[in-house]
């Protein structure tokens, strides 16, 4: 817990008006969270924080690249990772988070931990699906070793014909009906 502490913004000393920090993101960043998603990257994380007397306002500008495996392959894989997020903070009596971009901190708090979002932050830049481009003739850039192994395991699906031979008769008889009522 004392880790996270470096990504802890006090709040409650700094006048009126927008402060700058910066924060290297790097494996160590990673490894402060159970089971993370991303365990390598080299990332910048800008949060900027304009401070009000009802508000703080924190804009996330968030770019560098990670490392991760390629769903197809398995191979590594870095890819670029580029977000820019606006969080406000308003006070309340209890901590709460109404929004996704809303937090309520209780009156009495005066810094604000800012890991967990930049971590969020940049699980939300990353592409659902984690792929080796293709190059600049259309081909895969994935491991062909592993390719081909997989696919001596790819398991062939039935066609509707051969399902229908394995179908519990009182089902195809069901299923005749609604073929013809469909017509």
């Amino acid at each position: 817990m004392d880790r996270l502490k470096n990504y802890s913004i006090p709040f409650k000393g700094l006048k009126e008006g927008k402060h700058l920090f910066n924060y290297e993101i790097g494996e160590g960043f990673f490894e402060l969270f159970e089971q993370p998603l991303i365990e390598k990257g080299d990332i910048n994380a800008e949060v900027e924080l304009n401070k009000s007397s009802a508000l703080l306002t924190l804009t996330f500008k968030i770019g560098g690249n990670v490392e991760t495996s390629c769903d197809n392959c398995l191979e590594a894989l870095t890819l670029p990772v580029e977000n820019e997020s606006l969080m406000y903070i308003k006070f309340g009596e209890e901590y709460n988070e109404p929004t996704e971009e809303i937090i309520v901190l209780p009156h009495d708090e005066h810094e604000i931990n800012v890991a967990q979002l930049i971590y969020e932050f940049i699980c939300v830049a990353l592409p659902i699906r984690h792929v080796h481009p293709e190059d600049e003739n259309g081909n895969v850039t994935c491991d062909a070793d592993m390719l081909d192994q997989l696919d001596n395991y790819l398991v062939e699906e039935d066609s509707d014909e051969e399902q229908d031979d394995d179908m519990d008769p009182r089902w195809a008889a069901l299923k005749n009906l609604l073929d013809k009522s469909s017509k």
